[in-house]
C-alpha cells in the first residue's frame, strides 16, 4: 500500500532517534557509504540495455572517487523540485529524438514520510553519475505518486521510453497522459557542466489552465497566464574547502515568492548561527531568483546538540519577522532530505553543501507551528545537502 508523503515526527524526538543511530553507527564502523537505503541512494535507473545509463547517488563509490591526477573529473547532479505547481515527481528525459530507455530518476530508494522513489516539493534528489546530461537535453517530470500507484503489480519498472509516448490521445498503455500524469520542462541551458557538480532547480509554473493558482508573484516575473514559465535552472557549486567542523556551503536563491518579497534592489540576508543571534555569520546576500552565491565557510562545532542549535536564518530587507524571516536548524534541514542518518555523517562530508532558499514566504513556513507533521513542502524553507560522491565504477554507470 502506497503512503502518502508527510512528516510526522518533531526535531526533539529526530535527534534523540538520530543519537541512538549515532551509538549504533559507531559501534557496528559504519560509515556514509553503508547507508544503502537513504533518500536519493541506490539506482537512478539503469536499465539492462547495453547502453551507459546514469546512476543514483550511490554511496560506494567512496570519498573523492574519479579525483586523481589525471583524472576526468566526476559530472554530478542535484535536482530540486522548486516548482509549485508539480507535485513529487519522478524525472525522464531525451537527449535526441527519442527518450531515454532508464527507468525513471529516481528510481529507488524513497522520499521522507513516504514509501515510494521521487523528488518531493520542496526537495532534493542526488545523482552522482550525470554524464548522459552533460548534453543537450530535454526533461519530463512524471507525477511520482501516480507512477507508483501504476507500478504496484509490475515485476519489473517501466522505462521512460514506455511511459512518454508524446501529445496524442488514445495512447497505448503504460503510456502517461500529456499534462496530466507528466509535464515537460523547458531547459535553457546546453546541457549540464561536465566535471562538475550541477544543480538543477524544477522553477517556475504550468499556465493557468493548467494550476489555476499559479501567478507572477508565486512563480516568478516571466509567468503568463497563457504559456506558463515551467524551466528547469542549471547552476554549478564551486569546490571549496573545509576542515574539521567546518561546513563549506553555496547558497542558492530557488524561491520567485522571495524575490517578489525583495523586490527591485532588495535584499534577503542568509546567516548562520543559533536563533536570534545578534551575531550570526552572514553567508549569503540574495536578490534575484536563479542566482548562486559565493562559496562560505561555517563553523559546527563538536557534539550532537549543536545540530539543534545551530541553523540558517533568512531575513528580507523591512521586514522583521512574518513572512520575512525564516530559521532552520540544521536538524530540522536535515529532516527534509534524510532523516534517517545520523547529523555526524550527514553533515560531515568534505564536499561543498548546497544551501537552497526555496518556497514561497506567504504559506506556512516549515516548522512554522513548533513541529513537522503534515509539512507539504510549499512554504519558505531552506535545504541543506552534500554534492553527492561520484559513481565512477564499472558497469551501467557508464564508468570506466
Amino acid at each position: 500500500m502506497l503512503s502518502f508523503r508527510g512528516l510526522t515526527y518533531g526535531v526533539a524526538a529526530a535527534l534523540v532517534a538520530l543519537a541512538v543511530i549515532t551509538t549504533l553507527m559507531v559501534a557496528c564502523g559504519s560509515s556514509s557509504e553503508s547507508a544503502g537505503s537513504i533518500y536519493g541512494y541506490g539506482d537512478g535507473g539503469r536499465a539492462d540495455t547495453g547502453s551507459s545509463l546514469p546512476d543514483a547517488f550511490a554511496g560506494d563509490a567512496g570519498g573523492d572517487a574519479g579525483m586523481e591526477t589525471g583524472a576526468v573529473l566526476p559530472t554530478t547532479a542535484l535536482f530540486v523540485q522548486a516548482s509549485p505547481s508539480l507535485p513529487d515527481v519522478r524525472l525522464c528525459w531525451e537527449t535526441g529524438v527519442a527518450v531515454a530507455p532508464v527507468v525513471p530518476f529516481p528510481g529507488d530508494g524513497v522520499m521522507p514520510g513516504s514509501n515510494y522513489p521521487g523528488v518531493p516539493l520542496g526537495g532534493v534528489a542526488q545523482m552522482s553519475d550525470a554524464r548522459p546530461l552533460a548534453s543537450a537535453f530535454q526533461l519530463y517530470a512524471i507525477d511520482a505518486e501516480n507512477l507508483a500507484r501504476i507500478e504496484q503489480n509490475q515485476a519489473t519498472p517501466y522505462l521512460c521510453s514506455d511511459l512518454i509516448c508524446g501529445q496524442g490521445t488514445n495512447q497505448p498503455s503504460p503510456c502517461l497522459r500529456y499534462n496530466f500524469d507528466y509535464w515537460p520542462i523547458t531547459t535553457s541551458a546546453p546541457g549540464l557542466q561536465a566535471g562538475t557538480n550541477n544543480v538543477i532547480a524544477l522553477s517556475g509554473c504550468l499556465p493557468s489552465a493548467l494550476d489555476p493558482a499559479a501567478s507572477t508573484t508565486l512563480c516568478g516575473a516571466s509567468w503568463t497566464a497563457v504559456m506558463g514559465n515551467l524551466n528547469t535552472q542549471v547552476l554549478q557549486l564551486q569546490p571549496t574547502q573545509a576542515t574539521g567542523s567546518q561546513l563549506a556551503v553555496q547558497t542558492a536563491q530557488l524561491s520567485s515568492g522571495l524575490a517578489a518579497l525583495v523586490g527591485d534592489g532588495g535584499s534577503a540576508v542568509v546567516s548562520f548561527g543559533t536563533q536570534g543571534a545578534a551575531d550570526a555569520s552572514t553567508v549569503a546576500t540574495l536578490q534575484a531568483e536563479g542566482l548562486l552565491a559565493a562559496p562560505s565557510v561555517v563553523s559546527v562545532g563538536a557534539g550532537l546538540a549543536a545540530y539543534g542549535q545551530l541553523g540558517f536564518a533568512v531575513d528580507v530587507q523591512g521586514f522583521d519577522g512574518g513572512a520575512g524571516h525564516l530559521w532552520m536548524s540544521l536538524a530540522e534541514a536535515q529532516q527534509l532530505v534524510d532523516p534517517t542518518q545520523s547529523p555526524m555523517v550527514f553533515f560531515g562530508q568534505p564536499r561543498t553543501y548546497l544551501v537552497a532558499v526555496l518556497g514561497d514566504p506567504n504559506a506556512p513556513h516549515a516548522f512554522a507551528s513548533g513541529g513537522d507533521a503534515g509539512y507539504d513542502g510549499k512554504g519558505l524553507h531552506v535545504l541543506v545537502v552534500a554534492a553527492p560522491v561520484p559513481s565512477m565504477g564499472i558497469g551501467d554507470g557508464g564508468e570506466e
